[in-house]
């Protein structure tokens, strides 16, 4: 997937999420806040993607993502809240923000770390779905049974690798390795 779909995608969660936040905390009936609302949209859809971008979301591979990816997703969406928090509370200081509830960011913040995270963890998801599904249908013959020298993490990388990619023709079925400690399991 192009980087450009995956900014489009953010832009429509972003905005979807700083919606949320207003219903969330206002129940539907934020009338009274809707300045507050456009202003708030503007400055997320303006904040979020520029602070993603720098901590590098636009840059992976997200069908191969990892806990990894998964940590700097929390981290670059918790950065753009603390720098849109910033924006918020300083215009509300300086009297140019109208008034907002002060729980708006934090909800703001839990939902788009859930819609941002969960839509690369999906890339992820439907990747290995498809791998599966190639393998159950037979795609790949003649797989060799592979026994993989190293049951640590090396290890069990090189085994999640030959799982995910069936077309490899390898099939582990087994470790090897000098650490008594790691037997039977």
């Amino acid at each position: 997937m192009s980087s450009r779909l995956i900014v489009l995608g953010d832009l429509l969660l972003i905005a979807l999420c700083a919606f949320g936040a207003f219903v969330l905390r206002l129940d539907w009936f934020f009338e009274d806040y809707r300045n507050a609302f456009v202003f708030y949209l503007v400055t997320a859809l303006a904040v979020k993607p520029p602070v993603f971008l720098l901590f590098g979301l636009y840059r992976r591979y997200w069908q191969y993502a990892s806990i990894r990816e998964l940590q700097m997703v929390v981290l670059s969406v918790s950065a753009a809240a603390v720098v849109l928090s910033a924006v918020v509370v300083g215009g509300l200081w300086l009297g140019a923000v109208p008034a907002m509830p002060r729980s708006v960011p934090f909800i703001d913040w839990l939902l788009t770390l859930c819609c941002i995270g969960g839509a690369r963890l999906s890339a992820r998801v439907i990747t290995e779905s498809r791998a599966r599904d190639l393998k159950g249908a037979g795609a790949v013959t003649g797989t060799r049974r592979v026994l993989v020298v190293g049951a640590g993490d090396a290890g069990a990388m090189v085994v999640r690798e030959m799982q995910r990619n069936p077309q490899l023709g390898k099939n582990p079925v087994g470790f090897l390795d000098d650490d008594p400690a790691k037997s039977g399991k």
